[in-house]
Parts: C-alpha cells; structure tokens; sequence
C-alpha cells in the first residue's frame, strides 16, 4: 500500500522506466502517427464491427432475461394449479363423504324396516348440501323400485338393466360405486349415482340404495370457486377411465372415455401430477393439475387457459423486447452515421493533400461532421433515455421497470461515450476553444472531494484532500474542462481502490503553477501495462482482475489532451497491490501556444 504521507510519495517522473510514466504533451508529429493508426484501421469497419457486438450483447442479456421470467411464470402457474387440484379434490371428497355418510344411516334404517326420510327431512339433515341429493331411492335384488325420498313410483320402475345396478348384482361386496350421469327414472332428471349394496341377514345381496346427485348444483359449486376463470376446465374422472364430471365455459358434458388419453397413465397411477393438455376443441390450450379423492376411485383435473394466464407476461415482454429493438436501431443508425460519415472524411482528407484551399475546405467538412454527429447520435439518444426513464419511474410492474432501468444505463453509458469522442475529435481538428476564468482551486477541490466521497463512503474507501503549503490557489483556466479531467481521475482512483485510502493532495509547483497529487491505496498497474495508460481504446482495467467495471480506455486520453490544451501536464507512477499515484501540473496561467490550440 502507499504511504500514509502523501508528501513520501515519489514524484512521476522519466527515471523510472519500468514503473512510471510522464506525459509532458504530444508533438503534432505524434498525433499524426495516431490518426495514421486509426485512419489504417478503418473507422468504418470498427464503428460496424462495435454495432453488432453491442446489438449481440444487448440481445444476449434480454434473451436471458426472458427465458429467466419465463421459467419464474411456468413454476408459478404450475404451482397455482397443482394446489387448486389439490383444493378442488378435498371439496369433492368432504361433499362425497356427508352424503355417503346420509346413506349408510339411511341402508341401516331401510334395514330395520323403516321408509327412508321425505325429500324435506333428507336437506335438512344435509344442512349446507341442502339440493345437492336430488332423491335417494330403494331397490330390491330384482331391480325393482320399492321405496323413494320423494314418491314411491306408480307404477312401478326397475333399475335392473342400469350399470350401477348390475354392478353389485354380478360383484355383492360393501363398496360405494359412482356411476357417470344418468337420466333418472323417478326423478327424471340427469344425475349422478351414488349406489351402496344392500345386505340381508344371511348375508344375500338384497338390493341397492341409490342417491341421485344433481350435477346442475354442483356446477354452482365450482363456478362460485372460480374455477372456470382464465379458460379453466374441472373434470372429475374415474379410475375406470370414464369422464363423471367436465366443466368449462361452454358447458357441462360427461361420459368421455380417456383410456386412449396420452396422459391416462398418469392419472391412473400417480396421487398428484401435471401435464400439457391440447385443445378439446374450444381452440384452448391448458396447463392440467391433477389429484386423487380421498378414499374414492375418482380424479381431479384443474386445467387453466394459458393463453389467458400469459397475458401479463407477453404484454410485460413485448414491451422489453420493443425497447431493445429501438436501442438495437439507435445503435445501426450511430453505426451507419459514424461509417457515413469515416468515408466523407477520408474522401476530405485526401483533398487536403492536393493544396491549401483544399485543407480549408476540409475544416469546413470537419465542422459539418461534428455538427452532424452532434445532431444524428445524440437526439435518437436523448430520446431513447427519455422514454427508458419514463417507463422506468412510472411503470407500476417491478420487472418490466428494471429491465427499462438496465436499457436506461446502457444509453447513458452510449451516451457519454459519444461525448467523449466527440471531444477527443474537436481536440484533434483544433476547434476545442477554451473559456478562460479566475478558478479558486482550493474551492474547486473541496467541492470535487465532497461530491465523490458520497461514492467513496460506499465502498468504505476513505477520501480526503490536503493542502500542502498552498499560498496561491488561484489559477486562470477553463473551469469545465479542468472539473472534467479532475473527476476522471478521482473517479478511476474509487472505481480500482476495493478498500483503503485515497488523498487528494494540493501543493505548490515552483512559481510556473499547482500540482495535483491522487493517491490511492489500490490495485495498482504492472510494469508491462504501466506504458499504455494514455493510450486510446487501451482498456488497462481488461487486464486486471479487479471486479470494477471496464471502461471504454478514452478517459485518461481525454484527460491527457485537455491538460495539454490548458498547457498542464499528467503523470502517473503505480505498483501491482501497491496503489497509484496520478500527478497532474496546471500553470497559473496559460502559455499563449496552449490558448491558441
């Protein structure tokens, strides 16, 4: 780590090769030598090659977003429906149980020779299932009609060629059967069967109680539970593979087999499951819960739209996806300005080889392209953050505002970048004029020190600034562009200082000028890379495992060509694991070769 006393500090300077590195400014010579470089490398190339890595970036990131939130909705929607199947097949057991519970007490009282209740006296010993029974009758091992909770018929009615009927007369065991709906012969009207044997007392079949269950109700019932909402389906099936019970919008049918059904293996071996069903010819595609009653051979299907379902998320998506389209847009449109715009410029530059007039004219050019970039980059700009800004703050949908807020700081970070370059562009055609003002740098300091400790603080990273001997702490200079070059620096010393101290040290430079010393605790640069700090597009964070987010490599070149128009200078001596130090010198005044850049 670096010293504690900033004042031990080593002063940036030639001696040490291998460490360190002082920029005293660029010769016109060396800037030509980099605009050969990046003239040889084709910016028009580069601006298409960038474009469609950020458009494969952006995509990536919401493609995996939405397989994400995709995944979250399945697993949620499964979830819902595996516990409404498994809600839906206690309702039906509870129901089944009271009124199989009503007609083993009314066997024991036909047993003992008694009538069975009037139809009155059975809803109300049923309490909250009053109507559900629609009669519960009494028929003698010959199928005949003998006795009924509401009439006796007259004349006569057999059951005997009814399935439930022969189900005990060929098998007489105790067992309660469920039969799929049936026109009633007393009742005359659709039911279920609930049909329990009855036994003499040496043990001979007797005959069958029967209690007709009014499906019409217990459509009420699960209509109440909203169950037909979102395009839902109830269906209770038997493990004989016969449909007893199957409701959706368009109405109550029964008696469907599903043996042939691809998912009839699992209804009749699994308790609980679920499974895609395709449409029953409603046009709707459902995602099936499914449970098993309680003590009876029956099965609960909950099937739920998923169309329906979807609709949130596909709007939520649709939304996502159109703003990655803008941004992908906005990105082809900067890529094609910029490649547009390369070639105009090539096509000036080699005017100007030919005369004076020519190199006049290519200025000109140079204007008109700033202007066009400044126009055609930042107003599609603006308006993307506009719009990702709004959707970000007023969107009630916590997902659909976060992925608004990662475009939001994807264009924020677009956008500065094309500042920066911009910058960096005016610099290079000599239109960066300078706006010269009495700067108290002391002032200037404290109010750049305060702002990012706020930063600082939340990294736990102490920062503070120190005045070493400083009498004379005005200088004249362009107070933008020296507050730009400053928060640079300081930010680069919190974004590569994990923990630790960082001093901003302020001392007088002999009587040319000030000199700004950051010292940071942090992770440092290596000998090899120490070289390229300056350099533009030279990312020295790509070769650090620091944890930091990268840069774009242009702000320490932006800083070093604004300090060399203000005729100041940058330094930097730094050590791997051992912290960085950054010396920048700003004169008093500004030497007249500076101010006429």
């Amino acid at each position: 780590m670096p010293s504690t006393d900033p004042s031990t500090r080593p002063a940036a300077s030639g001696g040490k090769l291998h460490s360190s590195i002082n920029i005293t400014g660029k010769s016109r010579r060396q800037r030509s030598f980099w605009s050969r470089i990046l003239r040889a490398a084709g910016i028009a190339r580069l601006a298409w090659l960038t474009c469609a890595l950020s458009i494969v970036a952006l995509s990536s990131v919401t493609f995996t977003g939405h397989e994400a939130d995709k995944k979250r909705f399945s697993k949620e929607l499964d979830t819902a429906v595996t516990l409404e199947a498994k809600g839906y097949a206690k309702f039906v057991s509870l129901n089944l149980a009271s009124v199989d519970r009503e007609l083993k007490a009314m066997r024991l009282q036909v047993l003992d020779g008694r009538r069975l209740p009037t139809q009155a006296a059975m809803n109300s010993r049923l309490g909250e299932l009053s109507g559900l029974v629609l009669q519960v009758a009494v028929a003698n091992a010959d199928g005949q009609i003998v006795d009924s909770s509401l009439t006796a018929p007259n004349p006569p009615v057999s059951i005997a060629d009814r399935p439930h009927f022969l189900a005990f007369k060929n098998n007489p065991t105790e067992r309660l059967f469920i039969s799929e709906p049936v026109l009633g012969r007393v009742s005359k009207k659709p039911s279920l069967q609930l049909v329990r044997p009855m036994f003499a007392l040496d043990g001979a079949f007797a005959g069958v109680i029967v209690a007709s269950i009014d499906p019409e109700l217990l459509k009420s019932y699960f209509t109440d539970m909203k169950a037909l909402e979102d395009q839902g389906r109830v269906s209770i099936v038997g493990l004989d593979g016969v449909i007893r019970f199957d409701l959706t919008k368009r109405g109550f049918t029964t008696g469907r087999d599903v043996h042939t059904s691809p998912n009839w293996d699992q209804l009749s071996t699994l308790t609980t499951g679920l499974f895609q069903e395709d449409s029953l010819g409603d046009k709707v595609y459902r995602r099936t819960g499914f449970h098993r009653v309680e003590g009876y051979p029956l099965v609960v299907m909950v099937g739920t739209g998923l169309q329906e379902r979807m609709a949130q998320f596909v709007a939520r998506w649709k939304l996502i996806w159109g703003l990655t389209l803008a941004l992908a847009l906005v990105l082809i449109v900067v890529a094609g300005t910029i490649a547009r715009l390369a070639k105009e410029q090539k096509r000036s530059y080699l005017l100007l080889q030919k005369n004076r007039q020519q190199e006049l004219e290519s200025n000109r050019t140079k204007s008109s392209f700033l202007a066009s970039v400044s126009h055609e980059l930042r107003t599609p700009l603006n308006s993307i953050l506009g719009f990702s800004e709004l959707i970000r703050d007023t969107n009630e949908d916590p997902r659909t505002s976060q992925y608004a807020g990662l475009i939001h700081k994807s264009g924020t970070q677009l956008h500065a970048l094309v500042n920066t370059i911009l910058d960096l562009t005016k610099i290079e055609s000599g239109k960066m004029g300078l706006v010269l003002e009495n700067i108290d740098m002391v002032e200037l300091l404290s109010t750049l020190t305060s702002i990012h400790k706020v930063s600082a603080d939340q990294k736990h990273v102490e920062l503070s600034l120190a005045l070493d001997g400083v009498t004379q702490g005005v200088v004249v200079s362009d107070r933008t562009k020296l507050t730009q070059v400053l928060n640079n620096v300081i930010h680069n010393a919190i974004k590569f200082t994990p923990a630790g101290v960082i001093f901003v040290v302020m001392k007088p430079a002999g009587e040319a000028g000030l000199q700004i010393s950051v010292v940071d605790s942090g992770i440092g640069i290596s000998a090899e890379h120490i070289g390229q700090v300056f350099d533009r597009f030279n990312t020295i964070g790509a070769h650090i495992d620091s944890g930091a987010e990268k840069g774009t490599g242009l702000g320490l070149a932006l800083c070093r060509e604004l300090l060399n128009l203000m005729g100041g200078t940058i330094g930097l001596v730094s050590e791997p694991d051992q912290g960085t130090t950054v010396d920048i010198f700003i004169p008093y005044n500004i030497p007249k070769e500076g101010n006429a850049r």
